[in-house]
């Protein structure tokens, strides 16, 4: 048994069942879009905003050794950001290193290792925003390893 899903490209798709064990899976559309589909009452549903391939060359707020790879590939997502505003987060990311560096806006980028796919890297971005609530206002520099600090 199958359950569709249709990607913002228009293209629709189905997912096995038979993955409904995992509840969460990647899916690669083939226009190069990717998501974080959940199952959720009998039909798989995207999780997160589309990740979309962005074709031209790296920002330059991006690490010259990240953007340098021959395996560099870059995205972009939106997320909804204070006072419920959509803004777009662009990622850079290496496969081959398992790096991903992600900004927003005027932010420097924040640095991750160990990421084994973009989609990783989007959620661990999303949790770090959110996790600053509003009382915390996104650290301009560093890397996820480190907590920021709350203002005063």
């Amino acid at each position: 048994m199958e359950s569709p899903f249709a990607c913002i490209c228009g293209r629709s798709h189905s997912a096995e069942t038979s993955a409904q064990e995992k509840a969460r899976v990647e899916f690669n559309c083939r226009c190069g879009r990717r998501y974080k589909l959940e199952f959720r009452e009998g039909a798989w549903a995207d999780a997160t905003d589309a990740i979309t391939p962005e074709k031209r060359q790296p920002l330059t707020a991006f690490s010259g050794e990240l953007k340098s790879r021959d395996d560099c590939q870059r995205y972009y997502f939106s997320h909804r950001v204070t006072g419920g505003l959509k803004l777009p987060v662009h990622i850079v990311f290496s496969p081959s290193v398992e790096k991903a560096e992600i900004t927003m806006g005027g932010l420097k980028p924040l640095q991750m290792d160990a990421v084994r796919s973009v989609v990783e890297a989007q959620r661990r971005w999303v949790e770090w925003f959110d996790s600053l609530g509003g009382t915390r206002r996104p650290r301009r520099r560093g890397t996820d390893s480190v907590s920021p600090l709350p203002l005063s």
